[in-house]
């Protein structure tokens, strides 16, 4: 059982890892939406589609109204949703804590898949109406050097990347709650 623990905790990290930064979770214009253009839209700004839309976009962190306005929400909304994805982020990394600590590996593979559910939910339904949408436009981003991230259309617009965030995240839980005997 201890193997087939480690399989599921170190696949379900890879899994994660390539859906939010090497396969895009969809694409907007050509632009794909993916983990590497929410890092750069929190911290440098310039979102594509904003520019061309606007002239120019602030990052998240320097003008955080400026964003929780286009998302119709509240400020303090934008800041927590804000806080998740960088969670998320970093999450696809921390899933192999899991091999250490049954607790911290849980909560770090529920992350990626809430992200993962979340785009599913944008695509197929309206359930989380306005937010949706707004929260779809902080992923996206250009792609570097013209490859990464790589979209793989699945149908509806929505990318492979949506898909692998739920596997390694459902791995990683499932790895993790497994005993390590």
């Amino acid at each position: 059982m201890g193997v087939a623990r480690v399989l599921l905790i170190v696949i379900g990290a890879v899994l994660a890892i390539l859906g939010m930064y090497v396969f895009a979770i969809f694409d907007f214009l050509t632009y794909p939406a993916s983990g590497i253009g929410f890092v750069m839209n929190t911290f440098i700004g310039e979102n594509p589609v904003f520019i061309i839309l606007l002239g120019s976009a602030p990052s998240f962190i320097s003008d955080p109204a400026f964003w929780a306005t286009f998302a119709t929400i509240e400020v303090y909304l934008f800041w927590i949703l804000l806080i998740v994805f960088l969670i998320a982020c970093l999450a696809c990394f921390l899933i192999l804590i899991g091999l250490k600590s049954r607790v911290v590996g849980l909560i770090f593979s529920l992350f990626p898949l809430a992200v993962g559910v979340m785009f599913l939910l944008l695509f197929y339904t309206d359930i989380l109406g306005v937010i949706s949408g707004s929260f779809g436009a902080f992923f996206i981003g250009e792609s570097i050097g013209g490859f990464l991230p790589i979209f793989v259309d699945i149908g509806d617009g929505i990318g492979l990347g949506a898909f692998f965030l739920i596997g390694g995240g459902a791995l990683g839980l499932v790895g993790s709650i497994l005993p390590k005997d």
